[in-house]
């Protein structure tokens, strides 16, 4: 990243800029504005600014800038990062405080020390609101991290210059996070550092997420549970009045406006609804944001911001809790939301955003250490607090332990709250005490016992393993011709039940991208679930390689998608990009069992790998320790990017490795059209 090249030219341009400004011009990106004046300094009376529209000059600046290259926590790069972004919000008038922390990754368990940049506006008033606006500015390892990261912090430090002269009752606070690919640590890590007073005193925190990348169909509000906030109807009304959009709000139970949520700060994030093809990747780059889009989106945030910011509005907060009421410390563990067995006591912390109490410690009847964590949880949708009591067995979480009947949920009460979230129960048994109950939901994979005592109750969730289970499988019909893509034929008679709709959506984006003629032979598509833990597809070669009447017969697949790795319960997709990727994968994995190919390919590239690898669905690309693509992974990425240059060095090799075949470059070209990729 060259940003000492950056300041050379902005001190080389100093003497035009100056005239342009003095000339009625706009200053470059380090002198945009002078800084704001001290109460030494002589004043002149001026009019009331009026808020400006955004500059799309200067949001392309800082994107390109920030997104030269990766920007991993702790790197060289994030600290350099750190500096042009420190440097721009002191031109603006900001004070800025740089927050540094150290965190243990959550992947690997190597420690990491990122820097959040934390930019401040006072006001005359010491106990002032407070309004937060963040965005993050670092990226995984090998991300330049354009419209996840560069995208948002552009977006900010552009808010930051809209508004910095505008008159204010409101303490305005501009955070760029690190560590936000690590499960959000640099929010984490500022939250904690709020006194209690001060969290008081907020408002509400924006959280600036993938923005105005190339694939943007709609800007949606994210809220832990969905509901709306002061923040987020402020910026739907900026929204409708100048773009004439409503910006929907979507629930969203993990990101950073959960870590100040979990600190009893209402937060809204500020996303599309679907990220790009290329987010988290090396693709990731500026071409991909649409910088008219995103200076759209900067126009409706400091209108907002502004409005709530005003002299001439009264204070925010009343109406902001009344919005959100966040007394109680507790998190919240939405229906239908798998609890992460296996995970360890920090990774629950993190997750939840606060501290548990170690509530004791002994061991099992093998002698295996067991800790115990308490945590406030609010549970199955009951308003009340839940103290729940976490078992690490050997630091793996094994169990919880819910005190309802301690927080006065009765035991009918809760009972109905259960059957509201998973159904029915599968068994229930006449005990000492009454009836007991059992659910095992191969969705969140989860075991609930529900047991009366003679206080009260007793409600244990376990880890439920539910093993594969089939919901539908289609035939696949053969291309009529080389080029040409297959199609879904019948539905096949074992699965001939009634059928989730969530399949019908899944089958047709399915159809978009099944195999071309000429290339791999799918004989059937499974769709079935091993319950939310599973994350992954499946590919099956029901004729393996050369196992056939004709010697040297091309194999046969079977690919197996996870509805339940595909969508949330109530039919919204969880990542409709990932959903796309996996299925590309799963046609490279074939790829990579069909003997003309791989053969071809391990040739070309001897370092290529083991061609069997299983394809793995949550992990983004780019996340993996893995320097260049294996067979599968340059599939995707020749279907999904624009044509590599020279510049991309092996990647790009592998990559431009697939034109050779007419077959694949056919196929290329219909899904691209398919996806409107090249519109």
């Amino acid at each position: 990243m060259k940003f000492l090249h950056k300041s050379r030219r902005t001190i080389f341009l100093g003497a035009v800029l100056a005239a342009a400004m003095a000339a009625g011009g706009c200053a470059g990106p380090s002198t945009r504005v002078l800084p704001r004046e001290s109460e030494k300094q002589q004043t002149v009376q001026e009019e009331v600014p009026v808020l400006e529209e955004s500059n799309p000059f200067y949001l392309r600046e800082e994107v390109e800038i920030l997104a030269a290259s990766a920007r991993a926590a702790g790197s060289g790069e994030e600290r350099e990062a750190v500096r042009y972004i420190q440097q721009l919000l002191q031109d603006y008038g900001y004070e800025v405080s740089l927050q540094r922390f150290t965190y243990q990754t959550a992947a690997v368990g190597d420690k990491v020390t990122g820097t959040n940049v934390v930019a401040v506006r006072q006001t005359d008033d010491p106990m002032s609101d407070i309004l937060i606006v963040g965005a993050h500015h670092d990226t995984h390892p090998d991300s330049p991290g354009a419209g996840e990261g560069a995208a948002g912090v552009a977006a900010l430090l552009e808010t930051a210059r809209l508004v910095s002269r505008m008159p204010s009752d409101t303490q305005l606070r501009f955070v760029s996070f690190s560590g936000y690919v690590d499960e959000q640590a640099g929010c984490q890590q500022y939250v904690d550092s709020l006194t209690e007073q001060e969290r008081q005193r907020v408002i509400g925190a924006v959280l600036l997420d993938g923005l105005a990348c190339s694939l943007d169909n709609g800007i949606v509000l994210g809220t832990e549970d969905g509901r709306k906030t002061l923040l987020g109807d402020s910026l739907r009304g900026a929204g409708q009045e100048l773009l004439r959009e409503n910006w929907p709000y979507e629930g969203k139970a993990e990101g950073g406006h959960c870590r100040f949520v979990h600190g009893r700060i209402p937060a809204v994030s500020v996303g599309q609804q679907r990220e790009t093809y290329e987010n988290g990747s090396r693709f990731d780059r500026p071409e991909t944001v649409d910088i008219e889009r995103l200076s759209q989106v900067v126009n409706v945030l400091s209108r907002a911001v502004s409005d709530i910011m005003s002299d001439e509005t009264p204070s925010m907060i009343a109406k902001s809790r009344h919005y959100n009421n966040l007394r109680d410390e507790a998190a919240v563990q939405a229906a239908g939301m798998p609890v992460p067995f296996g995970e360890d006591p920090v990774q629950t912390s993190r997750r939840l955003g606060m501290q548990g109490k170690l509530f004791a410690e002994n061991e099992d009847n093998g002698g295996r250490p067991i800790q115990v964590y308490q945590y406030p949880v609010k549970w199955f949708g009951v308003d009340q607090t839940l103290l729940t009591n976490y078992y690490y067995t050997e630091g793996e979480l094994t169990s919880l332990a819910v005190d309802g009947d301690g927080a006065g949920v009765g035991f009918e009460e809760m009972r109905e709250r259960l059957v509201r979230v998973y159904g029915e129960p599968m068994q229930q048994d006449e005990g000492p005490k009454g009836v007991q109950y059992l659910w095992q939901d191969p969705v969140s994979r989860t075991s609930v016992s529900f047991v009366p005592s003679g206080d009260g109750y007793q409600l244990e969730l376990h880890q439920f393993e539910p093993g594969e289970l089939l919901l539908d499988s289609y035939e696949v019909l053969p291309a009529l011709g080389a080029g040409q893509q297959s199609g879904l034929g019948r539905r096949l008679g074992e699965t001939s039940g009634a059928q989730d709709p969530r399949v019908n959506v899944l089958l047709a984006r399915l159809r978009q991208l099944l195999p071309a003629g000429g290339g791999i032979e799918l004989e059937r598509v499974d769709i079935y679930t091993d319950g939310i833990g599973g994350s992954k597809t499946l590919l099956e070669a029901v004729r393996p390689e050369g196992d056939a009447t004709e010697e040297g017969a091309a194999p046969v697949f079977v690919w197996k998608l996870d509805l339940e790795d595909a969508f949330w319960e109530g039919g919204r997709w969880r990542n409709e990009t990932d959903t796309v990727r996996q299925i590309l994968l799963l046609y490279g994995e074939s790829l990579s069992q069909t003997e003309r190919y791989y053969t071809a390919f391990a040739q070309a590239f001897p370092e290529s790998g083991d061609v069997t690898e299983r394809v793995m669905l949550g992990a983004k690309p780019g996340e993996s320790k893995k320097t260049l693509p294996d067979l599968k992974e340059s599939f995707m990425w020749f279907v999904l990017t624009g044509h590599p240059g020279e510049a991309d060095g092996e990647w790009g090799a592998r990559i431009r490795f697939f034109y050779q075949y007419e077959e694949l470059a056919a196929y290329r070209t219909q899904i691209r059209n398919n996806l409107k990729i090249d519109r």
